[in-house]
């Protein structure tokens, strides 16, 4: 309840700032804002793929079997990793905007929005180092409350003295969120470590740590990519409007998943633990329950937006954005699956399953980017939340398959 809460809050700022920018910014700005945080999201992805998943499975189980050195070793290397890959990420694009790889209206708001990627790498790794500890509610305050309350103070102090709001002022509060937000988890995060384990000399499982993140690493890409190609391929191929349009219904999309998220926060380490004992039995009552609760609080949220969708977008973000509504109704589909068939990919990742859950990603990814080839030029943003409905749909039915067959559990709502 207590992660429930933190992440209904921060779901509550989010689609506040989401209505602020799509208000004052209009369709064409906040369309290519959110064309370039969808960038930023992409480049972000060798920083922070598969690094939570790694690191909430071998905290868990190296307290579990009091291996202290093992455990410092993995906070020490995780961190090393984001920082240097965060580097060589930012090179790498500053030299491609150098040599023209982007649009000259996307360019100079990418060159300053590389700044967060460091800082999303740091947090993502200190929220998943506090997840292990089972420290789930307090794993999500840094990123989820502190930085969406202090991005949306700054906003309001904009508003409420008739500043202009830009692409690159939201880029530069962003950043400025960012920084504090890191800041707080970085002192709570070395408290949390002196109390949950014994400080001695740090070792290392680097050749096993680097085996293991690979999968994890592909399957966070791929899932990433399956939801943000759709923003990217629809500023590439069709408008930055259209980019707007699929934003707004996106943000229906973070109400709905805010359940399952929740419960994922808090039974990523206790499957991996239980499924360690081999208590099958007590990891299928996790999950029956952990699917009962996350339908119960998604799907009333489902039918009203399917109902009254139309009438909120107008209330909320202006009838500019009406042309959200129908994207809304078909991402709301793929999401009633989504929700109903449980954590698939968790119980896969935490079982040592992760192979699996890559294979079913890869076939969804393939089958993404052809329909969205195919079906952005002539459907515009429709297209685009069709192919994201499916993606949903398919590979949640290929891994709860891949699940009941390699271990003998039921995601699924029953």
């Amino acid at each position: 309840m207590g992660t429930a809460s933190i992440r209904l809050f921060a779901s509550c700022l989010s689609v506040i700032t989401g209505i602020i920018y799509a208000r004052f910014l209009g369709p064409e700005q906040y369309g290519l804002y959110g064309y370039v945080m969808s960038i930023i999201a992409l480049l972000t992805l060798p920083v922070t793929a598969g690094i939570p998943n790694l690191i909430i499975r071998e905290i868990a189980n190296f307290q579990l079997e009091e291996k202290w050195q093992y455990l410092q070793g993995i906070i020490s290397w995780s961190r090393w990793y984001v920082l240097i890959t965060s580097f060589v990420i930012v090179v790498v694009s500053i030299l491609a905007i150098y040599y023209d790889f982007f649009k000259p209206s996307v360019a100079p708001l990418l060159l300053i929005a590389l700044v967060t990627i460091p800082f999303r790498g740091l947090l993502t790794q200190q929220g998943a180092i506090l997840n292990g500890f089972r420290r789930p509610v307090l794993a999500q305050v840094p990123s989820q409350v502190l930085a969406p309350v202090i991005t949306l103070a700054l906003l309001f102090f904009l508003v409420f003295n008739n500043s202009e709001l830009t692409g690159e002022i939201l880029i530069r509060i962003s950043i400025v969120a960012s920084l504090l937000a890191f800041a707080l988890s970085a002192w709570y995060l070395n408290k949390i470590i002196k109390q949950e384990s014994k400080i001695e000399k740090p070792k290392y499982l680097i050749k096993q740590w680097h085996l293991s993140l690979t999968p994890f690493t592909l399957m966070t890409i791929i899932g990433t990519l399956n939801a943000e190609l759709a923003s990217v391929f629809l500023g590439w191929l069709d408008s930055t409007e259209s980019v707007a349009f699929f934003k707004v219904a996106m943000q229906g999309m973070i109400l709905i998943s805010l359940g399952l998220n929740s419960i994922n926060s808090v039974i990523m380490p206790q499957v991996a633990r239980f499924f360690r004992q081999g208590d099958l039995k007590q990891t299928q009552q996790l999950l029956t329950k952990s699917v009962r609760i996350s339908s119960l609080v998604s799907l009333p949220i489902i039918l009203v937006l399917i109902f009254f969708g139309q009438f909120a977008i107008e209330i909320l973000f202006g009838k500019e954005y009406l042309s959200a509504y129908p994207l809304l109704v078909i991402l709301c589909i793929g999401q009633a699956v989504n929700v109903l068939m449980g954590s698939v990919g968790l119980v896969l990742n935490m079982t040592n399953n992760e192979k699996y859950s890559l294979r079913s990603l890869l076939i969804t990814l393939f089958i993404s980017v052809v329909l969205l080839v195919f079906l952005i030029p002539n459907y515009s943003a429709i297209g685009a939340a069709l192919v994201v409905s499916i993606g949903l749909i398919l590979w949640n039915v290929l891994m709860a398959i891949d699940v009941y067959k390699l271990t003998g559990l039921r995601t699924w709502i029953m």
